[in-house]
């Protein structure tokens, strides 16, 4: 029997062999990076950098690529937290600044300037281990301020002080000054606004004193998407770049952004037809009616995917119709595909995008998870195979 009629189909057989084995992949969009990279410069205003953050293997999308798509655009800085990723983009070749935001002990420092990493300072310990680790240089860092989110960063009250004693020891170089004011509706708004104008007055307070830093930022993609203002040299959008919004629905317009990650899909390795009632599932807990037809996609717990929360339907597309879940398992997902002409196996599975004019986000499937968009994808993060617009 030929290959293509075992699978159920030619399309089937003509997969590469990476999906024919595990047929579970994302499509990532480089055009929509490239977009709403344009849209934040746009948002951002003349004259200012643009940090992009690549936090969280760049929000579950991949470090590597987008730091080197965002290099090619001319992005000024990439900033993680994550020091594989950040080596690994350096062995791909980016030779643009990397930020190190907070998170590691002191003694890290070392490590960061090697790979010519800048580090984050928000105490004493971690400014004298990066003058340690300088010696007989200077370590170029930045200075993390903490304007009231209360997680890394030196307090802003006493942030005047600190930063005039850094600049004060011959084996440091302060290139930047950030604090983090993420907000996620207008009461949040409303708190971030007053913060802003402190750590602008922070800024203007150390250049009275001679202290200059070439990096000031506060605003990211809360603050830019609901229009805030300030006096920094820079901005740094993370969900923004990815087509996500920091925001809850409706707060503000994402018109000008669009979502890089295109597409999570699977093809169908199972079509079961029954014939009288019968339980399935778990316990037999389910019960489908003679005549009815289930499917099976191999996306489970094991690819980030969950089951639906108490009094929610999950969906996915086959055939350009949406069919729902029945139940999800370490590796499977089974689906009812009674309502689908004539299923096949090998037929193409849609978890999030379109097909048939039909269409399922990453709101959609975060709402039936009860979760939010982001921890989808970093669900899928680094389990689920990437395939980039245009590849083959």
């Amino acid at each position: 029997m030929p290959a293509g009629s075992a699978l159920g189909g030619s399309a089937a057989a003509e997969l590469p062999r990476s999906r024919a084995t595990r047929p579970v992949w994302r499509e990532l969009d480089h055009s929509a990076l490239e977009a709403n990279f344009r849209e934040c410069r746009r948002l951002a205003g003349p004259g200012r950098k643009l940090i992009a953050s690549v936090k969280a293997n760049a929000y579950g999308h991949g470090a590597v690529w987008v730091a080197s798509r965002l290099a090619g655009l001319g992005v000024d800085l990439l900033a993680t937290g994550a020091f594989d990723d950040a080596v690994a983009i350096r062995a791909a070749g980016v030779e643009t600044p990397i930020l190190m935001f907070g998170g590691n002990l002191p003694e890290a420092a070392d490590a960061y300037l090697r790979q010519r990493l800048m580090p984050t300072v928000c105490n004493v310990e971690s400014a004298e281990a990066a003058a340690r680790a300088a010696a007989p240089g200077r370590a170029p860092i930045y200075v993390k301020v903490d304007c009231g989110l209360g997680r890394l960063g030196v307090p802003i009250e006493d942030a005047a002080d600190f930063i005039r004693r850094l600049a004060g020891l011959p084996g440091l170089a302060i290139e930047g000054l950030y604090t983090h004011l993420p907000f996620f509706d207008a009461a949040g708004q409303r708190w971030a606004e007053p913060r802003l104008k402190a750590f602008d007055q922070l800024v203007r307070a150390l250049a009275t004193d001679g202290i200059e830093i070439p990096v000031t930022q506060a605003m990211a993609s809360s603050c830019l998407l609901a229009g805030l203002t300030d006096h920094c040299t820079a901005v740094c959008p993370g969900h923004l770049l990815y087509g996500l919004s920091p925001l809850a629905p409706g707060v503000a317009d994402m018109a000008g952004f669009r979502p890089v990650l295109a597409a999570i899909k699977s093809r169908l390795i199972h079509v079961g037809r029954h014939g009288a009632d019968r339980a399935v599932g778990v316990g037999g807990r389910r019960v489908l009616a003679g005549g009815s037809v289930t499917g099976v996609a191999p996306v489970g717990l094991y690819d980030g995917y969950r089951n639906a929360a108490p009094g929610q339907t999950a969906m996915m597309l086959v055939g350009g119709k949406r069919v729902p879940v029945l139940g999800v398992s370490l590796e499977h997902a089974t689906l009812d595909l009674t309502g689908v002409d004539r299923p096949e196996v090998g037929d193409e599975v849609v978890v999030v995008g379109e097909s048939g004019g039909q269409s399922i986000t990453l709101e959609d499937l975060a709402g039936w998870q009860g979760a939010r968009p982001l921890d989808v994808l970093m669900g899928s993060d680094r389990r689920v195979p990437d395939r980039q617009s245009g590849d083959p």
